[in-house]
């Protein structure tokens, strides 16, 4: 029984004997290693993939909050903004939204005084969470959206989970046919008539690298009140990498 762990090196592969890689998925064929026949080899591989993908989805979480005396009148008209801005959503085509926690609770500033522990002061809030793929459509949205009163608290760009999985396995079959190619080069090499890979790892994901976003100076056709905000979309990076054992032989 042979198990060899190949040093050659090139540009884009590497031979490499990987264990406790964190994998993600496996091909559930497993090799007994006592199985092996005369003149069988176990070769172990390893080969990456890197690329940088423009990111194609804005996100932007918005909120509305009202603070005062009366809870009962915040919370009603905290219910009557989110309600107008949902009818502003559901007037726009491409884009999904879902409403986020409602938070109704009390606030202190500074050193309270006997009228303010009888009578505190309360602050109540809701957000909405939007994506888009559609970002110019989103941005006009948000922008009337904050002419409703609502701010926006979080704004970025991520990668689909579509455009991700179609990278991804792409990538996926580039290491796999270069892992076969390097088995077969080995085999050749060692005089072996064949090579089969029997166990396959791969392990993939993603890196934010970053995103630019500016206000506008320009007003909104659609909304005099406010500019829309402007958001460029930054990149993720997308690593993939598989290991495998082939068998070699005779």
């Amino acid at each position: 029984m042979k198990i060899l762990n190949s040093g050659i090196q090139g540009k884009n592969y590497f031979f490499a004997f990987l264990i406790f890689m964190p994998f993600i998925a496996s091909a559930q064929n497993q090799f007994n290693l006592n199985e092996l026949g005369d003149g069988q080899l176990i070769l172990n591989l390893s080969a990456s993939e890197q690329t940088s993908v423009q990111q194609d989805t804005l996100n932007i979480l918005m909120q509305y909050t009202a603070q005062g005396r009366d809870s009962t009148e915040l919370q009603d008209e905290v219910n009557q903004a989110m309600r107008e801005a949902l009818a502003i959503l559901e007037k726009t085509n491409n884009i999904e939204f879902s409403t986020q926690q409602y938070h109704v609770y009390t606030v202190q500033e500074g050193r309270p005084t006997r009228n303010d522990i009888n009578n505190p002061v309360w602050r109540a809030q809701q957000s909405v969470q939007m994506n888009s793929m559609n970002s110019e459509a989103l941005l006009v949205a948000s922008a009337r959206l904050q002419a409703a009163g609502l701010t926006i608290s979080n704004l970025y760009y991520s990668l689909s989970s579509e455009r991700y999985e179609e990278i991804s396995d792409s990538m996926m079959n580039a290491a796999l046919l270069k892992l076969q190619s390097r088995a077969d080069e080995a085999a050749s090499f060692m005089k072996k008539s064949s090579a089969q890979l029997v166990e396959v790892n791969i392990n993939g994901g993603q890196n934010f690298i970053g995103a630019r976003m500016a206000m506008a100076e320009n007003r909104s056709m659609d909304s005099a009140a406010m500019a829309v905000p402007v958001a460029a979309p930054g990149e993720s990076q997308v690593n993939m990498t598989v290991t495998a054992r082939a068998l070699l032989s005779p």
